[in-house]
């Protein structure tokens, strides 16, 4: 699985796992909440909270921020699972939902001449439940592990000094793990758009991080 780390030039252990139900499980489970069944919304959010989680805090870079608009991602998809079609997956839509609200909360922030993320290092009241890559059982050793661990949390800062749109990409291609094509539906830019600017943010966060490769 491709880490982040490979964007700024350095190999890394850590990655990040998610599960999908299959085509005919997802349209029977779309189904049952466009029918009003409250289990069957339960079960939507207990499949897809972490991830949609996980993108909201990697943009967003604050704990409470990404709680909080975690919540609204699934709030806003309660209102509008009458309007999901099924032109995309269940989950590409709901990251685009995701993605959306955070460009949302960037405009406001940005009018409102607040800072658009806290440290990724040390969040607030994300001490206990801050998400962390799961390491692959590749079995590095516990010096390994530690150092990759602290060139990952460096690259995390960094990531909050790129543009939003190159910030986007590579947290959904390198920490979601998520492919060109999915990315472009999410985005919904092309898939040359998708290859380019991944390009640039490569190139990017590897000028901002070049005195620690």
């Amino acid at each position: 699985m491709a880490g982040l780390a490979d964007a700024a030039g350095k190999p890394f252990y850590g990655a990040l796992d998610a599960t999908s139900s299959s085509r005919n499980d997802e349209a029977s489970l779309v189904a049952r909440c466009k029918a009003g069944d409250r289990l069957a919304f339960d079960e939507l959010i207990a499949t897809h909270q972490e991830r949609v989680f996980n993108i909201a805090y990697r943009l967003l870079g604050n704990y409470d921020e990404a709680l909080d608009l975690t919540q609204e991602v699934f709030l806003n998809c309660f209102r509008k699972i009458g309007t999901f079609k099924g032109d995309s997956s269940l989950a590409t839509w709901l990251y685009r939902i995701t993605v959306n609200m955070v460009k949302n909360r960037w405009k406001y922030q940005q009018s409102r001449g607040l800072d658009k993320a806290q440290s990724l290092e040390n969040p607030e009241g994300a001490d206990d439940g801050k998400p962390k890559p799961e390491f692959a059982s590749t079995q590095p050793s516990p010096s390994e592990i530690a150092s990759d661990h602290e060139f990952s949390a460096l690259i995390e800062q960094h990531l909050q000094q790129l543009p939003e749109e190159f910030r986007e990409v590579l947290v959904l291609r390198y920490l979601e793990d998520l492919s060109y094509e999915e990315i472009a539906g999410i985005l919904r830019v092309s898939l040359g758009t998708v290859k380019s600017r991944i390009h640039r943010a490569r190139n990017e966060l590897r000028k901002l991080m070049k005195d620690y490769l």
